[in-house]
């Protein structure tokens, strides 16, 4: 008599897939987590390479010598507003000296000149002056004047001269302060220093037969000079469309980020302060020194702007502030019922320095409110729509 093998029934199929599926749901939720620590981890090492690799690229364009001050020129520093609006409140600096400043920017390109100007970036707005005092590097080239943050036209008599871009040293480039250059050079001598956005993408795409390489990463800049040293910040981004990273062009800059201002990186002065102690203003509370002010969570859940100001929030943000201290925040919003903005240090307080206050009446600092009242970063998202991830970010003497 043979014996019968009892099979599995409907129900116990059923049940195995069951539990089978759920097993593999599982599993598969641990793949897009693995993808986005991937990206995470790349970022973070490719961020600091990127960033010297741009530091090589302006060292070997420019020279620091380069660099004059406002003096020369019969003006004054100052930090511009969101608005477009000068601040000389938040440029108090010792004579020589000048607060964060951004090159100038270029939005297309003729096709006349052997430079792609479409999305580079002009540093001392050569072109932009020349074209502005009769010269003739910039008369073909249609660029929209943007960034150079500093007083345009001619300041009458004295040490006054044209100045549409960063200040740069009259005794090498104008011959009507120095003697070693000849009269009639004067409108085409202001230093023509252009990078293109070919040289700010990373890696910079190939040329003809070694193909094309698809840039991954971006950078920007801005300079300040400080105690006479010429200084650099360099923000590195990527840019992401549908997740992957995509070709990029930098665009004008359009309301509300104003479109006299370049748009990397975006400046803005924040409705709080910034100050050392965190939310309390007492650095002896420890637990909350490295939180921003201003920033607590709110009974509404409004949505944090994207587009500009507000996106400064954001976690894994990177910032720069007027005193050249690099922030990065770990803790941040989306909207307003979730905060504060958590920093990965503390708000740091400043010493009573004239190069960072000024001087005052009798020779002594001023303006001694160590709190942070200017700050540069990326926005999510640039002024054609294009979202952007910030990576990294520094400050390097050139």
């Amino acid at each position: 008599m043979t014996s019968m093998r009892r099979a599995f029934s409907l129900v116990e199929l059923l049940l195995a897939v069951f539990i089978l599926g759920i097993g593999i749901i599982g599993i598969s939720a641990l793949f897009p987590v693995g993808i986005v620590q991937q990206r995470q981890a790349s970022d973070d090492i490719m961020g600091p390479i990127v960033a010297d690799n741009a530091m090589a690229i302006l060292r070997l364009k420019l020279d620091p010598k380069w660099f004059g001050g406002y003096e020369d020129f019969g003006q004054s520093d100052f930090v511009m507003l969101p608005t477009g609006v000068p601040s000389l409140a938040l440029g108090i600096t010792i004579p020589g000296d000048w607060r964060w400043k951004r090159p100038g920017s270029l939005f297309s390109d003729l096709g006349n000149t052997a430079v792609n100007e479409l999305g580079a970036i002009d540093i001392f707005s050569g072109l932009y002056s020349s074209k502005q005092m009769g010269g003739s590097l910039g008369s073909a080239v249609n660029m929209s004047k943007a960034g150079n943050e500093s007083p345009d036209g001619d300041a009458g008599g004295g040490a006054g001269a044209a100045l549409y871009g960063l200040p740069y040293n009259r005794s090498l480039f104008d011959p009507q302060y120095s003697p070693f250059l000849p009269v009639d050079t004067h409108a085409d001598t202001v230093p023509v220093v252009v990078v293109t956005q070919s040289e700010r993408s990373y890696p910079q795409p190939g040329t003809a037969g070694q193909g094309f390489k698809k840039p991954a990463y971006y950078w920007d800049c801005m300079f300040r000079r400080f105690e006479g040293r010429v200084q650099v910040a360099i923000f590195v981004y990527r840019i992401v469309s549908g997740g992957e990273s995509r070709p990029y062009t930098v665009a004008q800059g359009a309301v509300p980020i104003n479109a006299a201002t370049p748009p990397l990186p975006l400046s803005i002065i924040p409705a709080a302060p910034w100050t050392a102690g965190g939310f309390d203003g007492n650095p002896n509370t420890a637990i909350d020194n490295a939180t921003v002010p201003g920033t607590a969570a709110a009974a509404t859940g409004n949505p944090v702007d994207l587009t500009a100001e507000q996106s400064w929030q954001y976690p894994g943000q990177w910032i720069v502030d007027q005193y050249g201290t690099v922030h990065r925040g770990i803790g941040g919003r989306r909207n307003t019922r979730e905060g504060p903005v958590t920093l990965t240090r503390p708000i740091p307080s400043h010493p009573a320095l004239p190069s960072l206050f000024g001087f005052g009446a009798n020779g002594s600092p001023t303006g001694l409110n160590t709190s942070i009242r200017a700050i540069w970063f990326l926005p999510g998202i640039d002024a054609a729509g294009v979202s952007i991830v910030p990576v990294y970010a520094t400050v390097q003497e050139l």
